[in-house]
């Protein structure tokens, strides 16, 4: 029995990918059958014999919601695509796919649990068929399209291609096509991309959109090769040795590759996958959705190594510890009493001295968070945010590092976070303007007229956040070069931006009271463009000769953090490239 009759079908033939003409469940369980109701035809799995000497298998993928089609769609498909020679048809119906995705994996944990949260039926097929391919290669095709005469019933894959894209004239990639080998590099950064994806771009709250689609499967393409041509239809090497990518350009060729079949929106309904049960969407949104304001005091104590610091700092260096009030946990409050600020060591010049101590405000804790301290935090196990870990291989500047951090010291223990350079203006007012119902609070920033990334606030488990980190996440993916890339754009001002737009749909938000997902509120206050000095809620760089400061910390100033000879040091190749060649050895 092969593995994909072990998965999706009953007991079939000693073929590769033979099964019996005999519908089951992924357990085999042939008692459950599909029904055919009035106007409805029920399909059923086609073998062929394995075309031996082909790299991507000669099997056709359609994701359904029921084997049981309505007569147009069926009767399309048995004249269509059952005609074709040498090909074995696959109908996977939503109890075998359900059952498939939600097996645990090793390869890509996070699988599960994203298919099961995709709220949207065709960010779930989208997943399945890539889960599909990536596990069995062959051909997946949306269920509402026939084979065209471009599509020589199957000849225009050749024996040696490897995965194939449809793209348009503009290059855009056309979702409802991909064939593919087994565990193709271009599958895996489809795959990757999905799972990282942040959570409001696959719920109904922001639709899966034909862009969406297209970004998912066309970033494997980008980002796998770099490619970027008007050519027509071109077969191309990949970043990884033995993975080739062509691409047909629908514009390039004589006839339709496919054509799709007339439906209304009840038929289209009626073939998609269903969506889970309304108890699982309550839970799959649990995690955005806990409004406890609960803080592991202990935990965030032993993360600083709060009363075991033992440092002595060389001479014109002077040591800060961390300070812990009882009283900056005050019951009923959304935003603790914390102030989080991190630097290379606790081992500061006297001019950080006098900027950190006007942060001691009355009943607030105070935690400095060093090297060690950061490198704990995003060691840790965070089921939340797949890939963390493994992007972290792509960050080439502890600036960069800074930014992941603050916003998950921020999403798990809520807080201020600021930069050290900062201090207090005097519209924040010791840190009484943060009310104890606000939720989260940013200052305008003066450079973009964004919400602040030096300095903002929330409370713990807050979404904005969590969209922060996955925005930070999904960035880093995007970078072709991570030799060199802005910091800015990717882990800084730019994913604090985006963090603030998931949550609350307006990345630029004036001074006001805003509303966003699950109806947790965010605070924004000033405008550092119109505002004068003392008018200020937040004071930035204040440290004078800030650069000279710094290098006598042994620290350096973002923008001169690699000098050119390290940034040879890294290959110029994509964050992707990085983190698949991890995978590889670890697979």
């Amino acid at each position: 029995m092969t593995a994909l009759t072990k998965q999706f079908g009953s007991p079939g033939s000693d073929m590769d990918y033979g099964y019996e003409v005999k519908r089951g469940n992924a357990d085999g369980d042939d008692d459950v059958q599909d029904i055919a109701t009035s106007g409805q035809i029920c399909l059923e799995n086609v073998s062929s014999r394995t075309i031996t000497n082909r790299t991507i298998p000669n099997v056709i993928h359609f994701i359904v919601q029921s084997k049981c089609l309505p007569k147009e769609i069926a009767s399309a498909h048995t004249h269509n695509w059952e005609a074709i020679d040498q090909h074995s048809i696959m109908y996977h119906d939503q109890r075998s796919i359900d059952a498939y995705m939600s097996r645990a994996r090793k390869d890509f944990p996070a699988a599960a649990a994203t298919y099961k949260c995709a709220l949207d039926p065709l960010a779930k097929m989208d997943l399945a068929k890539l889960m599909i391919l990536w596990d069995h290669g062959g051909i997946a095709v949306d269920i509402g399209h026939v084979m065209g005469p471009a599509f020589q019933n199957g000849k225009l894959i050749q024996d040696r291609d490897e995965c194939i894209f449809e793209v348009d004239e503009e290059l855009a990639v056309n979702p409802r096509f991909l064939a593919c080998k087994p565990k193709h590099a271009a599958l895996y950064a489809a795959i990757v991309r999905f799972i990282t994806m942040p959570f409001v771009d696959y719920t109904s709250t922001f639709p899966y959109t034909l862009e969406k689609r297209n970004d998912v499967i066309g970033f494997a393409r980008t980002f796998l090769t770099g490619f970027n041509s008007d050519d027509g239809n071109i077969t191309i090497r990949g970043l990884f040795e033995g993975d080739e990518i062509a691409q047909i350009n629908t514009t390039a060729i004589n006839g339709e590759l496919f054509t799709s079949l007339p439906m209304n929106n009840d038929t289209r309904n009626e073939i998609r996958l269903g969506l889970i049960p309304k108890e699982d969407q309550e839970q799959c949104k649990a995690i955005l959705r806990n409004d406890s304001y609960a803080l592991d005091i202990k935990s965030l104590l032993d993360l600083v190594g709060y009363g075991t610091e033992n440092v002595t700092c060389r001479e014109g260096l002077k040591f800060i510890g961390s300070k812990f009030d009882e009283r900056s946990i005050l019951e009923g409050r959304k935003i603790p009493k914390i102030l989080h600020m991190t630097s290379k060591s606790h081992c500061f010049a006297d001019e950080f001295v006098e900027t950190i101590s006007k942060w001691s405000f009355k009943d607030y804790s105070t935690f400095m968070h060093d090297d060690v301290a950061v490198d704990r935090l995003l060691s840790r196990e965070w089921p939340e945010f797949p890939l963390l870990q493994e992007v972290r291989s792509c960050i080439n500047t502890g600036a960069g590092m800074a930014d992941l951090w603050r916003y998950l010291v921020i999403w798990e223990y809520g807080g201020i976070y600021t930069d050290i350079d900062n201090a207090p203006g005097p519209l924040f007012q010791n840190g009484t303007i943060i009310l104890n119902d606000m939720d989260s609070f940013f200052e305008v920033d003066g450079m973009g007229g964004f919400p602040s990334q030096y300095f903002f606030a929330a409370s713990p488990h807050h979404p904005v956040a969590y969209n922060m980190v996955q925005h930070a996440i999904s960035r880093l993916l995007e970078v072709s070069n991570i030799g060199y890339y802005g910091v800015h754009f990717v882990t800084g001002p730019a994913a604090t931006k985006c963090g603030v737009l998931s949550t609350i749909n307006n990345g630029y938000p004036k001074e006001g009271f805003y509303t966003g997902l699950f109806n947790r509120t965010i605070n924004v206050r000033g405008d550092r463009r119109r505002k004068p000095k003392e008018r200020q809620y937040i004071h930035r760089s204040i440290t004078v000769n800030k650069k000279h400061v710094y290098s006598s910390m042994d620290m350096l100033h973002y923008s001169k953090q690699m000098s050119k000879n390290q940034r040879n040091q890294y290959k110029p190749h994509s964050c992707l490239h990085e983190i698949y060649q991890h995978f590889k050895i670890r697979d």
